[in-house]
């Protein structure tokens, strides 16, 4: 019969809690920043405040988050499809790239090296 070795450890449940919090916030944040880098790719530009008024947030656990525009004409630039724009700028700025697939397995890629990078 063999004999086994049992070692005992504490694990500071506090420490191990806020590790995962802050990971899966950081996961998150890197995810959407890619997305709102490649949204600022396509954004309608004049000059500029609309592209610079994009903001990404993600609440304290890291669950969820949002990427936005803040500007007075940020709908209806995103919403109607008529308007003209210079090359490579287009309406639907922030909704082709959220639901172009290469897009979101960038996002997942990047989520992922941001959680296992606070490991």
């Amino acid at each position: 019969m063999s004999k086994g070795m049992k070692i005992k450890v504490n694990l500071d449940k506090a420490l191990i809690k806020n590790t995962v919090k802050r990971g899966s916030k950081r996961a998150t944040w890197m995810g959407l920043d890619h997305l709102a880098t490649v949204s600022k790719q396509q954004v309608p530009l004049d000059q500029g405040p609309l592209k610079n008024s994009c903001y990404v947030d993600v609440n304290d656990d890291g669950s969820q988050g949002t990427v936005s525009y803040d500007t007075p004409y940020a709908i209806p630039q995103h919403e109607k499809t008529w308007f003209q724009h210079q090359r490579g700028r287009k309406a639907k700025y922030l909704e082709d790239p959220c639901n172009d697939p290469t897009v979101q397995h960038e996002m997942a890629d990047l989520s992922k090296k941001g959680f296992e990078g606070t490991m």
